[in-house]
């Protein structure tokens, strides 16, 4: 066990052998320590060097001998101090590239229905508010033979749906609003769009109802943030 929790602090099989029999012996020399560790004179010869030069072993010479001596078990305290200054030292780099891999962008093009609600079924699996705004009143029959199954998927999933439609959806709305997990708003004529903009955890997608139908999905947590707040914005005004 103890030799265990040497070498988590570094120490090689062997180091730590070598260090536990100078513990006990005191001051010995290279092949005492290789008969009490039962490690090769050789081999720890090279241990105690390496351990020689992490302080945690020093040695004395006598009529040309050499004595080894383990220091304290508490100097091995400042191994774990030198640890954490070196990773204190890397932290601000490592966790930049975290933030940089979180932050990659990725963008795809696609066409037609089925790539479209590909991702909408994808979306359910982050658990997040599905926004989407821009919807014109023609969508719901364009996209009639998939979305009853959709949102038969999302609703039990309770993973709510945000639509803010062109103005002149009434109809559509009403429908929307007597659905559990799901809301629904339009904006005035002015706002209307004939691209609708889906926004989901870390992505956004932008479909051009065409023809052709055309999403681009693009995958930026930055750029998916700063549209969730776009849409509450949008919401607010939308009644």
């Amino acid at each position: 066990m103890h030799e265990k929790i040497l070498e988590d602090l570094g120490f090689s099989k062997n180091e730590a052998k070598s260090y536990l029999a100078l513990l006990e012996l005191g001051s010995a020399t290279a092949g005492q320590i290789a008969e009490k560790s039962k490690v090769h004179r050789t081999n720890v010869y090279d241990a105690v060097e390496r351990m020689y030069e992490r302080g945690v072993v020093s040695y004395r010479t006598v009529s040309n001998v050499k004595y080894f001596q383990a220091s304290p078990p508490q100097s091995l305290f400042r191994l774990l101090k030198e640890k954490e200054e070196r990773l204190s030292n890397v932290l601000p780099e490592l966790l930049l590239k975290l933030e940089m891999s979180e932050n990659k962008s990725e963008a795809h093009i696609f066409q037609g229905l089925k790539a479209l609600f590909d991702i909408l079924y994808h979306f359910l699996s982050y658990k997040d508010d599905i926004r989407v705004y821009g919807i014109p009143k023609s969508v719901p029959e364009i996209v009639r033979t998939y979305i009853p199954h959709f949102h038969k998927k999302r609703i039990p999933l309770k993973v709510n749906m945000l639509h803010i439609y062109n103005h002149d959806a009434t109809e559509r709305i009403k429908l929307l609003k007597k659905m559990e997990f799901t809301e629904a708003k339009s904006l005035p004529e002015k706002f209307d769009s004939n691209v609708s903009t889906f926004v989901c955890g870390d992505e956004v997608v932008l479909t051009s109802w065409g023809p052709p139908i055309i999403s681009t999905q693009i995958i930026n947590k930055t750029l998916a943030e700063s549209y969730k707040r776009y849409f509450e914005i949008l919401w607010k005004e939308a009644k």
